[in-house]
């Protein structure tokens, strides 16, 4: 059997025109929110399913669509007795479920996995639970029901949640708040050398960039938006600074004096830069580009105080293209070693 997740837009680029400079907060009118989200809300998610003789059984593909997106229909087990919340999910014991995980890892991220990082989900005491990928307000979760020759494994769709920014303490710090809106469970990551990033790209970087790469690692907010590795972002810096390219106007690239830095990006083509300006990084502001090398759009904050307001503000300028009920952070580190044996 093999699953694979498609994530489709169907709609085209969209951008906010650029212009006036922008601070927190601060709302488009209307009518331009409703423009710019009807565009972008062309995102759709399909679940293709391929059945071959190792199959999970009959349940069609308009239901397994129905369970992970649209994220607003409830969930309800049809198993006997089971409490709503959750849909249990056939599968054959003849499905090659090695197959099954790497693949789910495929297209949600690593999974949540081990006693200390492992949600609470439905079930837990007729299942040994063994990975969960988080999508939107969903889990995906795969585990293990009985013991020895009568083991079989179990896949199931609950119910995820987050907290919602305005339930938030307001002394948090934005780092602080990204992570409990994702529901990311920190892990021990590889230390970065910052020195010998910063003498690479020939500057200091802001400080909580930094904080930012060692909490989270490798992977996508909300599946979409991707913050630039250190490696990554002093190749992409170079590559902007080559003979040729075209500069985001008005600003240079990096190093000359108030130029950019690219830091995170989408698949949208926007790009979102640090105007070096300034001796301080940790006051650089953010600026924000389309496809097209023209003027952008200037924030006054930090990296993750915009990535913050980004996906949580619902009257950002800037809109996210698809309107999901809970957030969640795409693990792309590779770092979970996979196991779905069921001894």
């Amino acid at each position: 059997m093999t699953w694979n997740v498609l994530i489709s837009d169907i709609g085209a680029p969209y951008r906010v025109p650029g212009g006036p400079r922008r601070s927190f907060p601060q709302a488009d009118p209307p009518a331009i929110r409703r423009i710019a989200s009807a565009r972008a809300y062309g995102t759709q998610v399909m679940m293709v399913k391929q059945i071959s003789a190792a199959g999970t059984g009959r349940t069609t593909l308009g239901t397994w669509t129905e369970i992970l997106w649209p994220d607003l229909r409830d969930l309800a087990c049809r198993e006997h007795g089971h409490a709503p919340g959750h849909v249990c999910l056939s599968v054959s014991g003849r499905a090659d479920l090695g197959n099954l995980v790497e693949t789910l890892s495929g297209r949600y991220g690593e999974p949540f996995a081990g006693f200390d990082r492992l949600p609470p989900l439905p079930l837990s005491g007729q299942v040994d639970w063994r990975y969960a990928w988080p999508f939107s307000n969903r889990w995906v979760a795969f585990g293990r029901t009985g013991q020895g020759e009568g083991a079989g494994p179990a896949l199931m769709i609950a119910l995820r949640s987050t907290p919602v920014a305005e339930q938030l303490p307001a002394e948090a710090s934005w780092l602080e708040q990204l992570v409990a809106v994702t529901g990311w469970v920190p892990r021990t990551a590889g230390q970065v050398d910052w020195a010998a990033v910063e003498s690479r790209l020939g500057t200091p970087l802001p400080s909580d960039y930094k904080a930012l790469v060692e909490t989270f690692g490798n992977g996508m907010f909300d599946g979409f938006h991707c913050v630039s590795m250190p490696d990554d972002l002093i190749n992409n810096a170079e590559s902007a600074a080559r003979p040729g390219q075209a500069p985001w106007e008005p600003h240079p690239p990096f190093p000359a004096s108030g130029g950019l830095v690219p830091w995170r990006s989408n698949e949208h083509e926007q790009w979102f830069h640090w105007i070096t300006e300034g001796s301080d990084p940790d006051r650089w502001p953010v600026y924000v580009t389309g496809a097209e090398p023209e003027a952008g759009d200037r924030f006054d904050c930090t990296a993750t105080e915009y990535l913050f307001r980004h996906l949580t503000d619902p009257q950002h300028p800037i809109p996210m293209p698809v309107d999901f009920r809970a957030h969640w952070f795409m693990d792309c580190s590779g770092n979970v070693e996979l196991d779905a044996a069921m001894e």
